[in-house]
């Protein structure tokens, strides 16, 4: 393994962990479609996979800042378990402002246009983003909130790209549950 891989790998290690030293994590699984399997528009053709099923692993229960603004972040995807830790492998990170969590919202950015909401998705050993300079884009929908319950439901789409080789993934998540803790950390103390 080369250097500048060892430092990615370590680097997405450590932004993990700290992300979910305040999240409550879960192992779960996912199912990745490859490029080939659906290929049916122009948008694709650069895409290595489409991310589609992952499951909720966490919200952050820390305050962080986006845009010089209290935010939050949710994080989705696979954690796999080494010696019972959290292993950082594959995930979508995706942060907006606290004020904009509301049900019914929807916050979006196409070119890294909208400072109020930020993704980034660690697949594979490859860190893909928003760029201003490629054909990427990112929606999150707030589709629900029942503070009752304690239980909410987003989706995230999102066209982002590995600026060293210049692929392309896609975040189709249609609905991720967020319960409990998480739910909690979401809509603020």
């Amino acid at each position: 393994m080369n250097i500048r891989l060892t430092c990615a790998v370590t680097v997405t290690a450590l932004v993990l962990a700290v992300f979910l030293s305040g999240c409550s994590a879960k192992t779960e699984s996912i199912d990745v479609i490859n490029s080939i399997d659906v290929i049916d528009t122009i948008d694709v053709i650069n895409t290595t996979e489409t991310i589609n099923s992952s499951q909720l692993i966490g919200v952050t229960g820390f305050d962080i800042m986006l845009n010089n603004a209290p935010a939050v972040g949710v994080a989705i995807g696979i954690v796999p378990r080494v010696n019972n830790e959290p292993s950082s492998q594959n995930f979508v990170e995706v942060s907006t402002l606290r004020s904009l969590i509301a049900a019914d919202t929807t916050i979006t950015a196409n070119a890294n246009n909208n400072a109020n909401i930020s993704i980034s998705t660690y697949w594979r050993d490859k860190r893909y983003v928003q760029s201003t300079v490629h054909d990427t884009h990112v929606t999150l929908r707030i589709l629900g909130l029942d503070r009752m319950r304690k239980s909410g439901f987003i989706s995230v789409q999102a066209r982002l790209v590995n600026l060293e080789s210049g692929e392309f993934i896609r975040v189709e998540q249609q609905q991720v549950a967020i319960t409990g803790q998480d739910f909690t950390n979401l809509v603020g103390r």
